[in-house]
This record gives C-alpha cells, structure tokens and sequence, in this order.
C-alpha cells in the first residue's frame, strides 16, 4: 500500500514539474507552421502570426501571439481583413475537456479591421462556414464560449462602401466586452474617434447564439457621437440579408456636423441645421423606414412616415407628413430691417444650394405656412427634389380666406437659379393680403387672382428685375381706402360753374383723406411681365357713382407707379338721368411712398382745356396770353405763358401736384 501511494506521489510531482516546465523547453515556435496551417484552413483564408509565439500552463494557461494577420479576399485592395498587433488569451485548460471554451482573459491590443464593400455587393468578410446561407448550423456542433476579461486596447476599424463611395472609419478604439454564454448577452461599451469624433457606445446584443444559428437577435444601441445621440431597440435579423427593426431616436443638434461624419455633404445653406426624430424603424443596409414618427426639421414639427436611402451618392428621403405650421421663413431672405413702407429689394445673394443635399419626395398636409410676411392657411404640398430641382405642387392652398393651388419650381442645379410657378386663387380678402404684400390697407374686398412667372437670379433683386409673366385680378364688393375718386371729380367739375380755388383746393383735400373711400362692386384688371415691368392694359373700376378705366405701369425693380386712370362720376348711385363727370387721375410714386392725385397734364389737354381757359380770362380780367409789359424803354421782352402753361400752373397749386420738400409728408 505504501509503494501504491509513493507511486501516485511521485506521478503527480512528475505531471506538476511538466506543467511548470515544459512551456520553456517544449519549442512553441516549431509547432507555429501547423498552427497557421489550422486557422487558415478553418477561416478559409490564409493566416500568419509572428515568430514571438508564447505558451504557458501556470499559473494560469495562456497564449501569447504577436503581429496575427487574416488575409484579405481576392478582388478586394489591401493585404489583410485583419491586424492583430498583440493578443494574449487565457483559457481555462480543463474546460476544454469537457467541450467547452472558457477564456478568462482575451486582450486585443492595436488590432486593425478593414471591411470593404465592392461595386457588385460582395463582401470581404466573407469566412468559410459550415452551412450554406440561410441554412441553420446544427447547435450541438457549435461549443460555447465564455469569456472573462475581454478587451479591445487602441484598436481601428474602417468600412468603405465602393457602391455608395462612402468611407467610415474608427480610431482609438478602446471597448470593454462582456461575454458569460453564447446564450447570454453580449454588453460592450467604450470610447473611440469615429470619423475623427469622440463617440461614446454602448451595446447589448441578445444573443450570438441565435445570430450564429440565423435566428433573430436583439440589439440595444445608445451611441454619443460628438454632440448627435442615437438610440435604438431593435430585433436584427443576419439571414440572407441584414434586417433590423424596433423604436429608436436620434438628436442632432447640428446637422451638417452629423451629416459630415455619416459622408453626407450638407452645404452651408440656410436651413439645414438640425434634426431630431423618433419612431420606429423598419430598415437594412442601406436603407429605412420610420413609422408613427415624429419628427423636428429646424423650426418645422412634423408626425408621419418617412423613408430613407443612403445607397447611393447622394442620399434620398421621402415620405408623408402632417405638421401644424411649415416654416419656410429660415430658408428665404429677411426682409429689410427699419424698412419704412415696402422694403427694397435685397441685393443679397439667396443661398439654393441645399437643394443638392438630398433627393426628396414628400406630401405634407400643414394648417399653416410662413413666407417672410406672407401667412397662408390649411394646405397641402407635394414637394420633389432631384438633383437640386424642387417641385412643389400644391393642390390644396389657403390663403387669407380663400382657396386655390398652385404650382412651384426651384431649380439650383445651374450657376444661376431660376424659377418659374403659377397660382390660381379665389374668394382671397384682400385687405390682410395687401397689408402683408403691399405694406398697407387700402385695398378691400374679396376676389380671385391668376398668376404666372418666370424669372432668374441669386437675389431678390435679379429676381424682380428678369422676371416675365402674366395674371389679373378680379375683386368684388370692395373699396379703395383713403381717397374718394367721385368726390374728387365732383369737385373738379365745379370749375365749369364758377372757380374758386380756395374751396376747390379744400375739396379735393377732403376727399383724399384717411376717412374716404371709393366703394365698388367690381374691380379688375389684366396685366403682362417683361423684364420686371408690369403692363397693365386694362383696368376697370365699377361702383355707385362712379366707373372708371385706364392703363398703366408697374416697374418692379424701380419699385415705382404711374397708372392713368379716367372714373366718370354721377349725381345719381346707378348713374341714371344725371349728369356725368369725367375726370382724369393719376396713380404715381413708390411702393413705399404711392400717391393719387388729378392728371393735370391730362385735364389741361384733354375736354376741360376750354373751361380752364375761360375760367382762367375770368380770373386775369382779360385774355391770359396778354400780360402788360414791363415798365423802362431798355426793358427786355418776357416769353408769354401759354394758357396751358398758366392753367397747370394754377392745377398744381390746388391739387398739389407740386414736388414736396424731403420733410413733407405726401399724401
């Protein structure tokens, strides 16, 4: 019994002394051949390790391997799939025997991955498998795996998509893995630079084991990249094709940081400066779907679908949307600040090309829609971009009480913009519009208008001045505020009964005034664009007392008037069996500053000349022409005024049609 148990003494210290010392005579590195030749066979693809090849039993066993490289697939640049410069892994010796890897220690030091995507969809990553895709791996077959400390020190992972000609790249990678079961979640977290930002990641993935059997998983994602935080809870499917769907969220507070660090090359344009979203997607490789979202696009909240594809150079979004106001304010020039009236054009240039960021295709319902000064009602828009060329269709259109559509197309895919759009409305107040077009009130009434246009430029400016087009308007049951056309003629016509100037001046005064108004039941008028300048050929005015027509001029760069216009007052409301009053007038001025006033020119030469030169005999006491001459025999002879001359003379004084000094108010 003795020698027995001296026997098993003797054997146990004869296995200890092997354990303890044969890691440092056993020659690992004659064995390295073999071990190449295994792993290369097993990935399919030929490995290599360096010559500083270590293994040891105790305290703890462990492997110790340098400069570890998996070769790259043919067809792909580059030499290697992947780079280890050091990797010591311990495993637990008597697990292995039981079927199982149990490693408590896998430290990855600089190791350095490179994924690649070609132009026909194949991958390099590739590895040889045990079954075909699609095809479950038989569980029994797979062992599990265990891990204790799991590290990745000062890695480097870089993706390039040929297809997409995008590029993604990680640096700094340092990541702390957890890993108890193939059955088990896998939790990882860290710090690294992606695309030279400091990112912050956190992932749970439940479980390898489904992945590995192709069964769905789950992935959780929170994710810090510079100040843009991504969220998501998704069920991942890595069958034929990846999948992914689940609630996720994403904050990016600038925009064009984020897009730059996904490849995405969102110019320095107005707009476009942040993002915020939550939903659920529906997604894969290269492209998503988002679901019951709700969604933050600068200043505009929107809830719906969207859909998103990153697939090719340049990205492409669409969807429908509803929003209770669609700001588009941010993306137009401000109006001029400290403007006095109607602001000059801008000569600043408008900024398009955030047109070229991304293709689009939306439909938006919105109860509301902002441009500058310009406030419109409940609408829908269906609006497409392609290549910098938006198209905004819009066949539902409120604005300030009235209904219509229109149509709007953008094109920034020159070196000059251009435009061009058509609008048909109806049963519009026009009151509200004019004070937020025109600057002012003067105008009410409800009624329809048509327009049409074309026009090129990067500035309001350029714009107004190349634009050409076409439209009129057509207002019913309205008024002109601020001046009585009828009064006016009424009172001009007193200078065929008697002159008195004083109380013809005092009339004509009274009628212009805030008080006064011109009521109609009809207004309207045509009108054509060349080159900024508006030609109104007809216009027409019908009301109690008064019809009026005429003709004139709008100059939209010079921002000036000059309408000719010719009512015809009555005694009577409908005109009937009284007497008519004719009447020249003249609409003039800026926008800022316009003015009305009599057409002296047009009084003095047209019917009335005769009745001014009577008038005007009746005043000097004889004939206007004959002056008396001045007194002195050497005094020069003075050039005789002509009637007309003395008569607008006189016109002006009482119409003042005078020029004002800088510091009178014109009427």
């Amino acid at each position: 019994m003795s020698r027995i148990l001296f026997f098993l003494v003797a054997l146990i210290a004869v296995a200890f002394a092997v354990l303890v010392f044969a890691p440092g005579v056993i020659p690992v590195a004659a064995y390295k051949g073999r071990i190449e030749l295994a792993a290369s066979n097993a990935m399919g693809r030929e490995v290599t390790i360096g010559d500083n090849l270590s293994f040891r039993i105790v305290p703890h066993t462990a492997f110790h391997v340098e400069d570890l490289e998996i070769a790259n697939a043919d067809g792909f640049d580059g030499a290697y799939l992947a780079r280890v410069g050091e990797a010591d892994i311990g495993v637990k010796l008597f697990s292995l025997l039981s079927g199982a890897v149990e490693v408590d220690r896998f430290i990855l030091t600089e190791p350095d991955i490179i994924l690649a995507r070609g132009r026909d969809g194949s991958v390099n990553w590739n590895l040889a498998a045990t079954d075909e895709p699609g095809e479950a791996t038989d569980e029994s077959a797979t062992r599990d795996i265990r891990f204790g400390d799991l590290r990745i020190i000062d890695g480097k992972a870089r993706f390039s998509d040929e297809a997409a000609g995008k590029t993604y790249a990680a640096e700094a990678m340092n990541l702390t893995v957890t890993l108890n079961s193939l059955a088990e979640p896998l939790e990882a977290s860290g710090t690294m630079l992606f695309q030279g930002a400091p990112s912050e990641v956190d992932i749970v993935l439940t479980s390898l084991s489904n992945l590995m059997r192709r069964e769905p998983g789950n992935l959780k994602v929170d994710l810090k990249v510079d100040d843009a935080v991504l969220g998501a809870d998704l069920t991942i499917d890595t069958g034929e094709t990846l999948g992914y769907a689940g609630p996720v969220r994403l904050n990016a507070p600038d925009l064009p940081a984020f897009g730059a660090l996904l490849g995405l090359d969102v110019a320095d344009a107005p707009g476009f400066d942040r993002l915020k979203l939550a939903g659920t997607v529906d997604g894969g490789a290269n492209s998503l779907r988002l679901s019951n979202s709700d969604i933050t696009f600068d200043d505009i909240d929107a809830h719906g679908a969207l859909r998103f594809d990153w697939s090719g150079a340049r990205p492409k979004a669409g969807g429908v949307l509803s929003t209770e106001q669609l700001d588009l304010r941010r993306y137009l020039p401000p109006p001029s600040e400290n403007a006095q009236g109607f602001p000059a054009w801008s000569e600043a240039s408008i900024n398009f090309s955030s047109l070229r960021n991304v293709d689009a295709d939306f439909d938006i319902s919105t109860d509301a829609i902002f441009l500058n000064d310009l406030a419109m009602g409940q609408s829908r828009l269906k609006i497409t971009v392609v290549n910098g060329r938006l198209t905004a269709d819009i066949p539902e259109l409120a604005m300030y009480g009235g209904q219509g559509s229109g149509q709007l197309v953008v094109n920034a895919r020159g070196a000059k913009p251009s435009f061009s759009g058509n609008f048909d409305m109806g049963a519009v107040q026009a009151q509200p519009l004019s004070l937020d077009l025109l600057k002012h009130d003067n105008l009410l009434g409800l009624g329809g208008f048509k327009f049409n246009f074309t026009a090129t430029g990067a500035s309001q400016a350029a714009i107004m001045s190349s634009m050409d087009g076409a439209g009129g308007f057509d207002i019913a049951n309205g008024a002109l505020k601020g001046v009585n056309i009828a009064k006016i003629a009424r009172a001009v016509a007193s200078l065929q009964q008697g002159f008195n100037p004083a109380a013809l001046q005092r009339a004509v005064s009274e009628a212009r005034g805030p008080s006064q108004q011109t009521d109609f039941s009809e207004f309207l008028s045509d009108f054509k664009i060349t080159d900024g300048l508006v030609n109104a050929p007809t216009i027409t005015l019908t009301g109690p007392y008064l019809t009026m027509t005429g003709k004139g001029n709008v100059n939209l760069p010079l921002q000036t008037i000059d309408l000719r216009l010719s009512p015809r007052a009555a005694d009577t409301i409908d005109g009937s069996g009284a007497r008519s009053i004719s009447i020249p007038l003249r609409i003039g001025g800026t926008f800022s500053k316009p003015t009305i006033g009599i057409d002296a020119e047009a009084l003095v030469l047209g019917g009335a000349q005769k009745t001014i030169r009577d008038v005007l005999k009746g005043v000097s006491g004889g004939n206007v022409a004959e002056e008396e001459a001045p007194a002195g025999d050497n005094a020069e002879p003075q050039e005789e005024p002509t009637p007309e001359e003395t008569a607008l003379g006189l016109l002006d004084s009482i119409f003042g049609q005078k020029p004002k000094k800088d510091d009178e108010k014109g009427e």
